[in-house]
């Protein structure tokens, strides 16, 4: 018997793959693209447009300007150093001193006209040296010029800048010069050609010629234009080199030392201190000329009546007044309590985070305080950084409109910061009328600090004190001392036990 085979049956067919769902835009495969040369291809535009622009930039023309005038420069003032030599020599004698004092008077004045120079043309601004102080007579007036620093080192400066000059001349205004006439050699070639016959006999009629070989053809005087070309695009950045030395030169010899700068600056602030301490004074005799002196005398005069009301029997008027004087007393206390605040916080022998919390608690605006210190300040930065503080939410409560400020201060690379800002307003500045901004400035600068202050339209404003930190370091806590076993358990024989027990 045959079986007749049963033909398997077929799957069914799969069904067709659903399409990819579309990519979300925030999805990493829509966010991912290939990468495009748009970005150096706009980098190498900005380059090029600033390689083909700088030459003919103002900047450039006054920096060629500066370098055709190095070289005269540089000659007046090798003639002045040599004079000055000359003159210091000779005034061993005493005879040609008048005439060194006269020459180094000279050599400060052309420093000043070097100055001048670099701050019209190279947008430098070197402040002028200070004189030092003159002696009446002629002594004090030969002390003032022969003892002036400030003319000793333009002598150096105008010895240094000889080479210097000359470098200038040559890379800042002849290769600038050159590249001129090489970009205008065809026209000077059909113009004024020179004839000549080389060694082969062959006749050329050139403008410009290197070891044999003439530039007397249409494509090679095109070489020598782009030549003039590349000399000029590249001459900014070539005369700069040299400029660069000069202007670190002029800063270091012509320009105010350090110390000059500090002795300045002291003087400033202790003008400033002066005017400040007087000024305080007289507002300290005012308020109690016109405050508590002025109470004490009603005081007395109603003391004195009450005294003769007692005298007269009349009890009751005498009790008035004397209740009358006790609490005329507890307010004359409170002003002068006041008038001390406003000398010397006593808060502030609680230290510095206190004082401030105080003075935030009274402040008319929301405020908060945060003080992270390593050390504790000196009394004086304590002192300076309160009232700093209570000036600036004063400014901030009458023309800033805040509705929130924050003090913050913290020590860091051995100052003190104070920030104090606000979310008032803005557009606060050290010049503007009646914000009291200035005067806590030179305040602050008399203690060698600074304030600066961020405050854009619109705000917030952001004030900062920094004042140098000159507390003592915190000296090393001493190692831990450990006993010796036997003599601890020698000193403890006799003492009664604790009764302390652990609770669970």
């Amino acid at each position: 018997m045959t079986t007749t085979p049963q033909p398997h049956p077929q799957p069914p067919p799969a069904p067709p793959p659903s399409p990819a769902p579309a990519p979300s835009p925030s999805s990493p495969r829509a966010s991912a693209r290939p990468p495009t040369a748009a970005g150096p291809l706009i980098a190498s535009e900005a380059v090029l447009k600033r390689l083909f622009r700088e030459p003919f930039a103002a900047r450039a023309w006054r920096e060629l300007l500066y370098s055709l005038l190095s070289l005269p420069l540089a000659l007046l003032g090798l003639v002045l150093v040599l004079v000055t030599v000359l003159f210091g020599v000779g005034s061993a004698g005493l005879l040609l001193m008048p005439l060194l004092a006269l020459t180094l008077a000279a050599d400060r004045a052309f420093g000043q006209l070097q100055r001048s120079l670099a701050r019209a043309l190279l947008g430098i601004d070197i402040p002028t040296p200070a004189r030092i102080p003159r002696h009446p007579g002629l002594s004090g007036l030969l002390g003032q010029h022969l003892g002036d620093p400030a003319a000793w080192r333009t002598v150096g400066y105008l010895a240094l800048r000889v080479p210097l000059g000359l470098l200038e001349f040559l890379f800042g205004f002849v290769w600038w010069a050159y590249g001129v006439i090489f970009m205008l050699y065809p026209l000077l070639w059909k113009l004024e050609p020179v004839h000549e016959v080389d060694a082969h006999g062959v006749p050329h009629s050139f403008g410009i010629a290197l070891n044999g070989f003439y530039f007397d053809t249409w494509p090679r005087a095109l070489l020598v234009v782009l030549a003039g070309a590349l000399l000029i695009l590249a001459s900014p950045w070539v005369r700069r080199a040299p400029l660069a030395a000069d202007r670190r030169l002029m800063v270091w010899l012509l320009g105010p030392t350090r110390t000059s700068l500090r002795l300045v600056h002291l003087t400033e602030t202790r003008e400033h201190v002066i005017n400040e301490a007087a000024a305080t004074l007289r507002q300290i005799e005012r308020d109690l000329h016109d405050g508590a002196q002025a109470r004490l005398v009603a005081l007395g005069m109603r003391l004195s009546r009450a005294e003769r009301g007692l005298a007269k029997g009349d009890v009751d008027k005498a009790q008035e007044l004397l209740r009358e004087s006790r609490e005329e007393t507890k307010e004359i206390i409170q002003e002068l309590r006041e008038l001390v605040r406003g000398i010397h916080p006593p808060v502030l022998d609680a230290g510095l985070l206190a004082a401030l919390t105080t003075l935030a608690a009274r402040s008319m605006i929301p405020s908060t305080v945060q003080v992270e210190l390593a050390r504790r300040p000196t009394a004086a930065a304590e002192t300076m950084l309160y009232f700093a503080a209570a000036e600036l939410l004063t400014n901030a409560a009458k023309h800033s409109g805040a509705r929130q400020t924050a003090i913050t201060v913290h020590d860091i690379d051995g100052a003190v910061l104070l920030t104090v800002t606000d979310n008032g307003a803005g557009g606060a500045r050290l010049d503007s009328g009646g914000s009291g901004l200035r005067g806590l400035s030179e305040r602050i600068r008399a203690t060698d600090g600074t304030l600066t202050i961020a405050s854009p339209p619109g705000g917030p404003t952001t004030v900062t004190v920094s004042l140098p930190d000159r507390s003592p370091p915190t000296p090393p806590s001493p190692p831990p001392t450990h006993p010796d076993p036997a003599q601890a358990q020698a000193q403890t024989q006799g003492r009664p036990q604790s009764n302390s027990k652990s609770h669970r």
